[in-house]
């Protein structure tokens, strides 16, 4: 005879199963306690993703992402045998397809060493490097996507990723205004360009006065970091506090406008748009708010009037927005991506195949990307590798759309991510945008995380 409770209990399970949903206990909490506390120290070090020691080179020197991305393998690898998987099925099918353009990017790589003539070419270093970004954006993606995350747990979460946020987005502001000089960012770091690379010229004379904060040397990823930020605060707050959000919303607006990108600033205002389009009803409050905040901007911009005119040119610089069809506001651009069609043209098959993961920057002495993401995977994957990447952006928009509760901002922020990736590499693990991608994964993988149902009591639970 059937046992009507063990076989409603049963159909409950699958139900929220279905629903992205997992059974686990008060003890399976408490046990990835530490996991958890490692994940928190991976958002808390998405506000300061300057190197913090000078080991190897330049591009490896490892900051605070890659220290609590240590941390959160070595917790997780000593909580593996007790831990209960916690993948829901939209992780898992992202994690399989990051697999396997891990495989085939080290594919790609030797096949360009096996052509390889000079064994000196920077492509031999930098497709090691960029492997290795790969392989650790897969650990944090893994790994977070295990941690099961309690009313509580998310609570936190909120807190330190809305601290971050204005942490850095103050930090940007500050930097502008020359009230916190850029060198004081980079002190701990060696200065001789022969060691440093681009961080010795971070703080120069030439870049004084930029918006780059706690960020980076690049000015493109200081705004998409920005842009996930206030995205993931969003996501987070599962619809609540939306007064907070909308300044939260415009405090980001204006430090991408400081960070001098364009594509940037674009990003932010589409994403913000996309976001107020659904709250109507505040447009009043909204407007205040932005007045307040540029009211607040143009003050803290008075150290750089005294001494310049730093703020009409980044005015200027982002008003060309308005005029984007003109090529003279592509900062060369267009000569690049003539340059990278022509060079795909000398040969056909690299338009199908390629010329090796890591290989771009061998044949342009300027040593510069292809500034637009699909053309430089393109030139370094062929037309085979931007299908791939396709096929892995479309799962994660398809599963985001269906499982992403609420506004949704992790999915809008990739579509909006991926326009401003027309003019830089935002997805791709070039040099210039460090963890990024890792923190974007990161992202995902909470958004996806498997809705758990605690069985025992939780009164007396802790983090």
């Amino acid at each position: 005879m059937i046992n009507t409770k063990e076989f409603l209990t049963t159909k409950l399970r699958k139900y929220q199963q279905q629903q992205n949903h997992t059974f686990i206990s008060s003890l399976d909490i408490k046990r990835t306690k530490w996991l958890f506390f490692a994940l928190c120290f991976y958002l808390i070090s998405q506000g300061f993703t300057i190197p913090v020691l000078p080991i190897g080179t330049w591009a490896t020197w490892p900051n605070l992402s890659d220290l609590a991305t240590c941390l959160l393998l070595l917790a997780f690898v000593i909580n593996l045998n007790s831990q209960k998987s916690l993948v829901s099925s939209g992780n898992k099918q992202i994690f399989y397809l990051l697999i396997f353009i891990l495989l085939a990017s080290t594919l790609s790589h030797l096949g360009y060493l096996n052509n390889l003539t000079d064994k000196d070419a920077v492509g031999t270093r930098l497709g090691i490097y960029q492997l290795y970004r790969l392989v650790q954006f897969i650990v944090i993606f893994w790994v977070t996507a295990q941690v099961p995350l309690t009313p509580e747990r998310l609570n936190l979460l909120k807190k330190i990723i809305t601290s971050v946020l204005i942490f850095v987005c103050l930090s940007i502001i500050l930097t502008f205004a020359g009230i916190v000089p850029l060198g004081v960012m980079i002190a701990h770091l060696p200065q001789d360009p022969s060691i440093a690379g681009p961080w010795a010229s971070f703080a120069s004379e030439v870049h004084a006065g930029e918006g780059w904060g706690t960020i980076g040397y690049n000015h493109a990823y200081v705004s998409v970091q920005v842009i996930m930020l206030v995205s993931l605060r969003i996501h987070l707050g599962l619809g609540k506090q939306e007064v907070f959000n909308f300044c939260l919303l415009f405090l980001s607006i204006f430090a991408c406008l400081l960070s001098g990108s364009r594509a940037g600033l674009f990003s932010m205002i589409f994403f913000a748009a996309i976001y107020l389009l659904k709250k109507p009803a505040y447009m009043g409050v909204v407007i205040t708010i932005a007045i307040l905040l540029l009211s607040i901007g143009a003050i803290a911009s008075l150290p750089n009037l005294a001494s310049g005119n730093t703020e009409t040119s980044i005015i200027e610089r982002q008003s060309t927005l308005l005029d984007a069809g003109n090529t003279e506001n592509l900062s060369g651009r267009d000569d690049i991506w003539v340059e990278r069609l022509a060079f795909l043209d000398e040969e056909p098959i690299r338009w199908l195949v390629g010329i090796g993961f890591g290989a771009a920057w061998d044949h342009w002495s300027s040593g510069e990307s292809a500034h637009m993401l699909p053309l430089h995977i393109i030139v370094e994957n062929g037309i085979i590798g931007l299908l791939i990447f396709c096929v892995w952006i479309y799962q994660i928009l398809y599963y985001l759309y269906r499982y992403e509760p609420m506004e949704k901002s992790i999915y809008w922020v990739t579509i909006t991510l991926l326009l401003g990736s027309l003019t830089q590499e935002t997805f791709y693990p070039v040099t210039a945008f460090g963890n990024f991608t890792g923190f974007y994964l990161c992202s995902v993988a909470l958004a996806l995380r498997s809705r758990i149902t605690v069985q025992e009591s939780s009164a007396n639970q802790r983090l």
